[in-house]
Order: C-alpha cells, then structure tokens, then sequence
C-alpha cells in the first residue's frame, strides 16, 4: 500500500492525462488585422474559411445524393435559395393579425409580442445557409456558416445510426428522411436569424412553451405541410427536438418515467397545423385515441432524425462556455479592445470571425488539450492588432 507522499507528488496517482497536441498544424487562414476582420461582411467571412466552404459544398452534394426527387430538390433549394412560403396564406397585415391573435388564444404564442416579432419582414427572399448562424448569438455555431456546419455534422452522425440500425437489426431505414430532414428542419434560420449592423443577429421568437428554442420547428412544419410534402418527411420536422424528452421521478426504489416528449411533438404538429391551416389527423401525423388527437409510435427514420439532431450540447455546453470568455480575454490582453468594444461590434465581429475560421470545438480542445497559452497563440495567427 502506498501512502500519501511516500510514492511521488501525488501518492502514485497518475495526475491528468497529457493528450495530444494539434494546434501547430491546423492549416488556418492568413492573419489579419483586428480593422479588417470588424468590416468584413458574413459573406466574406464564409467565403475566407476553409471549413465553411468545404461544408457548404458537402451539403450540395449530399443533396444530390439523395434517391427521392423532391426530397432532392427541396433539399437544394432551402441551401442555394431558401424562402417561407406558408406565410403567403396570411397577405396581409390583417391578416397575420388575426392568426396571431389565434396563436395566442391557443396557447402557442405570447401575446405580449406581435405578429412583426413572430415573423419578421423578408420570409421570401432570406440568406442561404453560406451565412446562416446556427443559433442564438451566444449559443452554438453562432457565426456565419454555422448553420451550414450544424447540419453537414449531423447528417453525418445520422447516416451513422442509419448504417448501424440497419446492419445490427436488419431495420429497411430510409436514408433520404434523415438526411433531408435534418437540414430542411433547421431552414427557417435563414429567414430568423438576420444580420444586423453591430455584427449580432435577430433570434428566434417566443412560441410553444414560451421559449425561443422551437419556433423554426413548427414553422418548418407548416411549411412542408402548405407544401403538401409526405407525411414522413413533414413528421421528421416536428419529431426532431422532442422526441425522447423524457421526465423521471422516484416512487421508493422505483424510477417512474414520463416520456413527454410524445406529447410535445403532437403539440408541435398542432401548433403547425394551424399555421398551415391543414387538419393533422388528415394529414396523417397524428391519431385520434381514446378521446384525444395523439402522436402514434414513430419508426426509426423518425428516431434517428432526432439523436442526429444533438451535437449542440457539447458545442454550447462545453465549447462556447469556455471558449467566449478566453476570446474576451485575448481580445482584451492581446488586441487592447476596451470594455466599450467588447459590447459591440468590434468583439462581435472577432467572435464571427475566429468561430468561423477555426470552429468554437477545435479552440475548445486546444485549450483542453493543450493549454490557454497554446489558444492565444492559435489565436495570434488569425488576428492580430
């Protein structure tokens, strides 16, 4: 037995693990100055990024990849040239008054917004996904062509499940749902997520549950619907957030579990319908049961749409948590940005910037793999003073 001190430092412990380094030989872009990367537009910043660019085409040619026709299609179009076209029911300014009073009276919107906030101007003529954030401005692939790498990594983890499911079950999944309907889910971000002037963009509006996490969901959903698209691809639109949402409590030694996500994805289908103005039981995406309209058990093209749908917390939760306050210190300590910049546009377009080119996980492991020392300088060879 060994005791404390008699068998090394830490009494024989092995200490952290040394893993290996990678940040001498990330190929980045050439360094530029703090001036030029603060006027430089979303477009440019994608276009200068390796990563962004070769995800960007990944995407096209996954589309063409696709058996299904209109699934390829619709696929090209929301990346190349996306547009809503479910709100052309509502023409006029009456017009989206009333549905957002109806909104709100079922429960679906906040009535302390407005039918402006909810759906913001430029629905038919919105960004490609070239420059498209992910996320909210402080969330997970937030900056230009994040939207672009959301989805390409998530289809990527999808055909993985798909492949798996197929050859350990023997299970026929169609490829082509999860593919598309990881991507045609998320297009409602070009049109939400609008540039501003300061380098930040609009978020997502309050809908179902009152946050603003899942109103590209059931707009995406009464997109397709209007469109009048499968109900299999239209399910994978809503079945992607919730799915396996799951409550749990303790009944003595007993787990009771409460899978609530069945129920929040019928809600979503609802909340759609009524933008879409479709009955949903005709539609085939929900069943009357018991009394009640209901989610019906869903197939594994639906289930793998959802786990695919799920590199955001470790994104979010780990990469941006550490990643944002290292880069506000660089921009201080290194490129003498004072307090007054970091809560403006100069911080806001370095943030853009670096996540661009070089992705908040790939600084994130530099900095937990190596050190913060090893981060500036990686850093250091994107911006400089």
């Amino acid at each position: 037995m060994c005791v404390t001190g008699a068998c090394g430092k830490h009494g024989g412990l092995p200490g952290k693990f040394a893993y290996a380094k990678f940040s001498d030989d990330l190929e980045l872009a050439p360094q530029r100055r703090l001036e030029e990367v603060i006027a430089m537009s979303p477009e440019d910043m994608a276009r200068s990024s390796l990563m962004i660019m070769g995800i960007y085409n990944e995407l096209l040619r996954t589309a063409a990849s696709l058996e299904d026709a209109d699934y390829r299609r619709l696929m090209t179009e929301c990346i190349t040239g996306p547009k809503i076209t479910f709100l052309e029911l509502y023409p006029s300014d009456d017009d989206r008054r009333k549905l957002f009073k109806e909104m709100v009276k079922l429960g679906f919107f906040n009535a302390a917004d407005d039918p402006d906030h909810v759906w913001p101007r430029g629905h038919m003529s919105p960004q490609t996904y070239l420059t498209a954030p992910s996320s909210h401005n402080d969330f997970y692939n937030a900056h230009p062509g994040g939207l672009a790498l959301t989805v390409a990594y998530n289809i990527r983890m999808a055909d993985a499940y798909t492949q798996n499911y197929r050859q350990v079950y023997g299970v026929p999944i169609n490829r082509d749902v999860s593919v598309a309907g990881l991507l045609v889910h998320e297009y409602p971000k070009v049109w939400l997520y609008q540039w501003q002037q300061d380098g930040t963009w609009l978020e997502e509006p309050r809908t179902v549950y009152d946050d603003t996490w899942h109103a590209h969901c059931i707009y995406v959903t009464a997109e397709l619907m209007h469109r009048r698209f499968d109900s299999r691809i239209v399910m994978a639109m809503a079945a992607a957030h919730q799915l396996s949402a799951l409550n749990a409590s303790m009944d003595g030694r007993k787990v009771v579990t409460n899978w609530v996500g069945l129920d929040r994805v019928a809600h979503f289908i609802k909340a759609a319908a009524v933008l879409a103005n479709v009955d949903p039981v005709g539609y085939g995406l929900l069943e009357r049961k018991g009394g009640e309209v209901v989610l019906a058990p869903q197939p594994a093209e639906q289930w793998v749409t959802h786990l695919a749908d799920m590199n955001w917390p470790y994104t979010m939760g780990a990469a941006h948590l550490y990643t944002e306050p290292m880069l506000r210190q660089f921009a201080a300590s290194r490129l003498k940005l004072k307090e007054c910049d970091q809560a403006g546009k100069p911080f806001n377009q370095l943030k853009n910037y670096v996540w661009s080119q070089l992705s908040q996980i790939t600084l994130y492991e530099i900095l937990v793999r190596e050190d913060e020392d090893a981060a500036f300088r990686t850093l250091d060879r994107l911006v400089a003073a």
